[in-house]
């Protein structure tokens, strides 16, 4: 007859233990046990549980609360188990490449077309470059933690530029008018306008624009001057806002999510974190950038 242990009477409680798939755990394993009487995390203080191949679960290893069926008596119990401990209070649980969607900014430039001799003028107009909207690949990381706060180095995790949100747009300024009184009347001639461009940003060679002195100006087709003032004119150009930056060539954290995940056997909140950070955003070309 055989002669039972203390340890092997407790895992005799342990009815089953199988692997958790790695789509919901794939940087560290996870298993789910079945017992009788008594739970896993209970068994777990006394006896180490072993893992499908025999080894012992980890120190400080993280218990789910577990689920509970009294229609048996004996009552059975069920609990998944994270074989990982924190550290700094938080634990990576997966991490892979994907494709998420990004949109690369409008640029904003000037046209400038000049006249001079016996008669000037300057015809300054806003060229746009139109936002383009694509898939860039990115990593997808997450963690387990214990906090239900974001801190600073999320938003710039694993060396990336920053956050990509812009929550400010390209925008310029025209201002124009006469610098002494013409023949129109005598009242100097003034012109404004101005204009934000949601989804651009001003490109790497926007240069502000002055002009004084010509006979004639007009911004974007609309004449600074009034009908038959031809005298001294100037147009100023500048920007107001100049929106994101070029995101070519800079890694940004593109999405952070913070959500509660489970409680764990002793009451305690796990929250899952996601964080999905782009590689390095490929220069726009005529070519497809993933061939």
């Amino acid at each position: 007859m055989p002669t039972y242990t203390n340890t092997l009477r407790l895992h005799d409680s342990i009815i089953s233990v199988k692997s958790l798939p790695p789509s919901v755990f794939s940087k560290v394993r996870g298993y789910e046990y079945v017992s009788k009487g008594t739970a896993p995390n209970v068994i777990n203080q006394r006896d180490r549980l072993k893992t499908p191949n025999g080894n012992d679960i980890v120190e400080n290893a993280i218990f789910l609360e577990a689920e509970v069926d009294n229609s048996t008596n004996p009552p059975t119990f069920r609990q998944q188990v994270i074989n990982g401990a924190l550290s700094s209070n938080e634990i990576k649980i997966q991490e892979y490449n994907t494709f998420v969607p990004f949109t690369y900014p409008g640029s904003i430039s000037l046209l400038v077309q000049e006249r001079t001799g016996s008669y000037s003028d300057a015809n300054v107009s806003v060229e746009l470059e139109p936002l383009v909207q694509t898939e860039v690949e990115a990593t997808v990381f997450e963690f387990l933690q214990t906090s239900d706060d974001l801190v600073a180095a999320d938003f710039t995790f694993d060396s990336s530029s920053g956050f990509w949100k812009p929550n400010q747009w390209a925008s310029i300024k025209a201002l124009g008018g006469v610098n002494s009184v013409g023949s129109a009347g005598t009242n100097p001639i003034t012109f404004t306008a101005s204009q934000e461009y949601r989804g651009y940003r001003l490109g790497d060679n926007f240069q502000p624009f002055f002009a004084s002195g010509r006979d004639r100006a007009s911004f974007n087709g609309r004449r600074v001057t009034g009908s038959g003032q031809t005298d001294n004119t100037f147009l100023n150009v500048t920007a107001v806002n100049n929106g994101p930056p070029n995101p070519v060539g800079s890694k940004f954290v593109l999405d952070i999510d913070l959500q509660p995940a489970f409680i764990s056997f002793d009451g305690t909140t796990y929250y899952r974190k996601t964080i999905i950070v782009s590689e390095t955003i490929p220069s726009q070309t005529s070519s497809l950038p993933y061939s």
